[in-house]
């Protein structure tokens, strides 16, 4: 061997020898650190308990990627959980959702299905979000928000109730005073319509003297028609072919809502195969259709919840006129992620779902409904909670689902299951005034034919708003209960401070013409604490 030969042979040594050492100490390394994830979260779980919540937060930062590198995404979603856990604690409540956001996600991919559903409502109720409205006239908007059907107005939405068992405007004995005539003079407003509940197999003349006020009244009804006997008594036969004609007959205007909350296994008509109900509701629905068509709106109306089970329950576009569901809200604090005694949950919201599955084809309400003022497992005064839930729901409603078209307010005090539902306006001045408040709006029509004045567009990039003054509105979600109080800023200006709901404020956006600006949308609580701040991006045209 050469000595050159002997140098290259004994470089070539060096090297491999070199890389073998590289290679046992990456992996020896590698080691180390697989074996440091767990004393890293070790320290982090210390760090937690002496209340060093934004150390652990670090440490579990630096940790969960580790996981993700290796597919575990079980134990990357633990992480995560308790990143946002301690940024809750910190009250970063938006740095928690985020988190929240990361543990639904991994879970998910786990295949831990509820475990991941309960992390995305907990980040759910915490989520802060601002969308802004400016009013317009309603017949600049044309067709946009309507379906030809009957009954339909093109912009706005009746306001109805369930009022004859509240005993400050209704009196079955004696009808002095009756629903048509008490509710209005209660709430300050004609009403275009009353609900009413209507035993299938019955004659119409059963319910006479509610056919006969509503014609004096020139009212419209919403007829619930319950088979408390089953589906299998809902026939195509005389009595309901005559249960039609006698409508057709009445001279009153009829939402026919037959056998509702069918997807909730409560009522005696539910079926677990969605198909006999279906099949019922298109029998009725077709006698209606050929004997009734003038006056009568067939009215499909499941309950909100259980909502994986809603569409299956359908009948079809050719058998529903309107689309309603029952949407109601009683304090639960027992799902407050902050475990702070709060119900967090946005009766508004609620709506979500039935409209983006609906509103599209078919004419959307809410065909009972109300925001209880009492905790009843704890017989607890819920009032102000209550009264912002409604004010916000009534006040949001044209502007975040435009095309509803009424809304029922159950206005009773009843007893089911022994448990007391409180909705009853006559039994809560706060509550009556807060509904006054709300259906004061013109978007909320008195009586079928009419129309709402206004209408509402969004602002945004995508939808400018006008160079000029223009009545803003807003929509402001965070994870506090109730506010108290909203400011708008451009430019670092406040151009306006407003203290009720939903925010409406006259801004001035001629300095901006032509531009895109952020609109900084500021909430504050009650006791005038800073919530959350949003940035809104407008474009100004």
């Amino acid at each position: 061997m050469t000595y050159k030969n002997y140098f290259t042979f004994s470089r070539k040594m060096m090297v491999a020898l070199f890389t073998i050492i590289v290679a046992f100490t990456t992996f020896h390394t590698y080691e180390v650190q697989a074996m440091d994830v767990w004393g890293i979260f070790k320290q982090a779980q210390k760090l937690d308990q002496l209340g060093k919540y934004a150390e652990a937060i670090a440490k579990y930062n630096q940790i969960a990627p580790e996981f993700l590198k290796k597919k575990e995404y079980g134990n990357a979603a633990g992480m995560y959980r308790r990143i946002g856990d301690d940024y809750a604690k910190l009250k970063k409540y938006d740095d928690a959702v985020t988190n929240w956001d990361k543990e639904a996600e991994y879970t998910g991919k786990a295949n831990m299905t509820q475990m991941s559903i309960a992390a995305k409502r907990k980040a759910d109720q915490l989520r802060s979000s601002a969308r802004l409205f400016v009013e317009t006239a309603a017949s600049s908007l044309g067709s946009t928000n309507t379906h030809g059907a009957i009954f339909e107005p093109k912009n706005g939405a009746y306001i109805g109730a369930y009022a004859e068992l509240d005993p400050a405007v209704h009196n079955s004995k004696t009808a002095k005073p009756f629903y048509t005539e008490g509710f209005p003079a209660l709430t300050g407003k004609d009403h275009a319509a009353y609900l009413i509940y209507f035993t299938y197999g019955k004659p119409l003349s059963s319910i006479k003297s509610h056919i006969d006020r509503a014609r004096e009244a020139g009212v419209a009804l919403q007829l619930g028609i319950q088979p408390l006997k089953g589906l299998g008594e809902v026939q195509d036969d005389a009595y309901l072919r005559q249960l039609a004609r006698d409508i057709a007959a009445s001279g009153v205007n009829v939402f026919l809502r037959f056998a509702n909350e069918m997807n909730g296994d409560w009522v005696p008509w539910h079926e677990t195969n969605p198909k006999n109900y279906i099949d019922k509701f298109r029998v009725v629905a077709k006698v209606f259709h050929e004997e009734a068509p003038d006056n009568v709106a067939m009215v499909w109306a499941p309950d909100r919840s259980p909502e994986y089970s809603i569409n299956d329950y359908y009948p079809g576009d050719d058998a529903v006129d309107w689309v309603g569901v029952s949407l109601y809200t009683i304090f639960n604090p027992t799902l407050d992620p902050l475990k702070q005694g709060e119900d967090r949950s946005s009766h508004l919201e609620k709506f979500d779902y039935i409209y983006k599955q609906y509103a599209s084809r078919k004419p959307v309400y809410i065909s009972e409904g109300g925001v209880a003022y009492m905790y009843p497992e704890k017989k607890q005064d819920k009032t102000d909670w209550a009264v912002y839930k409604m004010k916000e729901f009534y006040a949001s409603l044209p502007m975040l689902y435009p095309k509803v078209k009424a809304v029922f307010w159950f206005d009773s005090n009843h007893d089911a299951s022994a448990r007391i539902k409180y909705y009853m306006l006559s039994a809560n001045q706060k509550l009556l005034e807060g509904y006054k408040q709300s259906v004061a709006n013109p978007f909320y029509l008195s009586g079928l034919g009419d129309e709402s004045p206004v209408a509402y567009k969004p602002i945004n990039t995508a939808s400018p708003v006008p160079a000029s003054t223009q009545k803003i509105s807003a929509y402001v979600k965070t994870w506090s209960p109730t506010l108290g109080k909203v400011t708008y800023t451009i430019g670092g200006k406040t151009v306006a401070t407003v203290t009720s709901l939903p925010w409406t404020a006259q801004i001035d956006f001629a300095p901006y013409k032509g531009k895109k600006i952020d609109v900084v949308v500021k909430a504050f609580d009650s006791k005038n604490v800073l919530v959350t701040t949003q940035k809104v991006a407008v474009a100004v045209k």
